[in-house]
């Protein structure tokens, strides 16, 4: 090799020594910023990755009746869930989730998306209340998706199954039509009250959720708890309902379809509620199976109504006090005017009959002996408007106010009613009037409003507000804060016209329609009604009808006469005559109350519940408080 190309070479190595001392040196330089420089920022970055938060469901307040028996509880339960900072964005991966887990598609896309615009870290369920096989499932997929978690979680439990499915109602996550109606307020995959107490209460159920902070590693399985945050717990509440004579009140029904209430009259305190057929609510917390849809959705017998404050009934005999009351107010009878029941008479061109030959009666006897020509003649002589405008002063027109979603108001109609209503047939004909009278034709009661009806014939004209909310106890001192109901509203009722109106009750389980169901050593008043459902014939063609077809039976009242402590109403649907099939319900409610209940009465619970009905004169319990 000659001089000339030894130099170029020595020239070339040089440049490559100086490249690779440069190179050596750029790394010195950027392993020392990256040590010294950006130390601090990038162990804040790999923790970041490896911290994540997790939410932690708070439980709902726990629901006692008034004893402190718990109808609502908490459990807990596994649920396979994505966190929101989680959520996959990779379609095909979500579409094969899905199959894995047996849903469809193209919801879960829908679910995912609407979670990524959550704020926080709310959890989006895929399955919950995992149990032994499930949980195996589901611990087999995180080793495919990381991004799966399984959490604790609590889970209401329903004690009584169907014993107050309605009052209380069920939980579920927050429908997309609330989100769209009261933007704000509720977060996608919220657990709220969906129905019944549980939904008109929810605020005060409703806990805060709480966070972990957890180090998790690559494949997101937690190695350490970093920080905690206590979720807080939903208030404990009490209802006002007894829950021995809720049972009395389901077991009445047996069968039967229809629904029965019964409110304490010093504050119109709810003490039984009972809409036959019933729903349990612990299967509304499950995806429901085929047969669940068909026995609740696909029923015409219609379970998941509330018959107690959405069932509108025609509310038969039982509607005869409104009348009377009506009739006296205007002076178009006293207590002593009489008229004559044959069996039947002609009113406008139409003969109308009753069950029976009465006689010549008085306003008591006509109510004893629920004689329909009596209040037909009342019919005749009233406007129907005369009737609507006492239906309006007694409460019966308005929604009663009950602390449950979604009331029905009750139907007294007025000719302005059937210009409405009726469009094509605007008129309003006398001989309408004479079937409003006995409750029929276009009357339509609910339960919750006639036993607030009689409610208020029993407090001499008070209409109080019904209601299931007690008190809310405080779990760290133990002291009960009562619910102070509205005060009730005086409608002015005349006394002379009260003691009419109670003499008649009274004397129909004296020796009237409901002689049967009297009971030793208490007086239980109140009235029979038996409405119509079809027309028929005579009682041999009734007694060919269908089931469906029978008469619906009523009774309200309230008892004791002196003193009344309790108002009720039942109505037993397509169970023939009142007397028979409502008032005996009446009845057994009045024995378990007055004459079992203080021989055996439900154990209060480690005094700290004020339980409105003292049965041996003990002292109110002083951690007892009112707002």
């Amino acid at each position: 090799m000659d001089l000339r190309h030894s130099a170029l070479l020595q020239k070339r190595i040089g440049v490559i020594q100086a490249a690779a001392w440069l190179m050596i040196v750029l790394l010195i330089v950027a392993y020392a910023w990256v040590q010294l420089v950006m130390r601090s920022k990038m162990q804040e970055l790999a923790l970041r990755q490896a911290l994540k938060n997790r939410t932690t469901p708070a439980p709902r307040g726990i629901i006692y009746d008034r004893n402190g028996n718990k109808l609502v509880d908490n459990r807990r339960a596994l649920h396979l869930v994505i966190q929101n900072e989680d959520l996959p964005t990779d379609p095909q991966q979500i579409e094969a989730l899905a199959t894995a887990l047996q849903l469809d598609s193209d919801s879960l896309k829908r679910k995912i998306h609407l979670s990524r615009q959550v704020k926080g870290n709310r959890l989006l369920v895929l399955q919950d209340n995992l149990d032994e096989a499930g949980l195996a499932k589901a611990e087999m997929l995180r080793a495919r998706y990381p991004f799966l978690s399984i959490e604790v979680a609590p889970r209401r439990v329903y004690m009584g199954d169907e014993l107050a499915g309605h009052a209380l109602g069920y939980v579920g996550e927050v429908p997309p039509e609330l989100l769209a109606k009261e933007p704000g307020k509720y977060e996608i995959g919220e657990i709220i009250g969906r129905s019944g107490f549980e939904a008109s209460h929810n605020d005060k159920l409703k806990g805060v959720d709480g966070q972990r902070q957890i180090l998790v590693d690559h494949l997101g399985r937690e190695m350490a708890l970093f920080g905690i945050q206590e979720p807080k717990p939903g208030k404990s509440v009490y209802l006002t309902v007894d829950a021995g004579l809720q049972q009395i009140v389901k077991d009445s029904f047996s069968a039967e379809q229809g629904a029965g209430v019964v409110i304490d009259l010093r504050d119109g305190g709810i003490l039984a509620m009972y809409s036959s057929p019933s729903l349990d609510p612990n299967i509304f917390l499950n995806r429901l199976s085929q047969e669940d849809v068909e026995k609740y959705y696909q029923n015409p017998s219609r379970p998941l109504l509330n018959r107690v404050t959405q069932g509108i009934y025609p509310p038969g005999s039982t509607f005869k006090l409104l009348v009377a009351l009506a009739a006296l107010e205007k002076g178009i009878i006293t207590p002593s005017s009489t008229f004559t029941c044959a069996g039947h008479k002609d009113f406008y061109g139409r003969t109308f009959r009753c069950d029976a030959v009465h006689g010549t009666l008085n306003l008591v006897q006509a109510i004893a002996k629920s004689c329909d020509i009596y209040f037909y003649e009342l019919g005749s002589r009233l406007d129907v408007d005369d009737i609507h405008n006492a239906a309006v002063k007694y409460g019966l027109t308005e929604p009663s106010g009950i602390d449950l979603p979604n009331e029905v108001a009750s139907r007294v109609p007025s000719r302005e009613w059937k210009r409405r209503a009726k469009p094509k047939d605007p008129k309003w004909y006398a001989g309408e009037t004479i079937s409003v009278a006995i409750g029929q034709g276009a009357v339509g009661l609910t339960p919750i409003s006639l036993a607030r009806f009689y409610a208020m014939i029993a407090t001499k004209g008070k209409l109080l507000t019904p209601h299931l909310y007690y008190g809310t106890r405080n779990e760290d001192d133990g002291q009960l804060q009562i619910f102070q109901p509205p005060p009730p509203r005086d409608t002015g009722l005349d006394p002379k016209i009260w003691a009419t109106l109670d003499e008649g009750l009274y004397n129909v389980v004296q020796y009237g329609t409901a002689a049967a169901s009297k009971i030793p050593g208490l007086d239980m008043v109140g009235k029979t009604g038996t409405s119509q459902v079809t027309t028929f014939v005579d009682k041999a063609h009734y007694s060919q009808l269908s089931k469906h077809l029978k008469d619906n039976a009523l009774f309200a009242g309230y008892a004791p006469r002196d003193n009344p402590q309790i108002a009720f109403a039942f109505v037993a649907e397509n169970a023939g005559f009142g007397a028979s099939s409502a008032a005996p319900i009446a009845k057994k409610v009045c024995e378990y109350w007055f004459l079992q209940r203080p021989v055996k009465p439900l154990p209060p619970p480690g005094g700290k519940l004020f339980d409105a009905f003292h049965l041996q004169g003990e002292k109110t319990a002083p951690e007892a408080t009112s707002p």
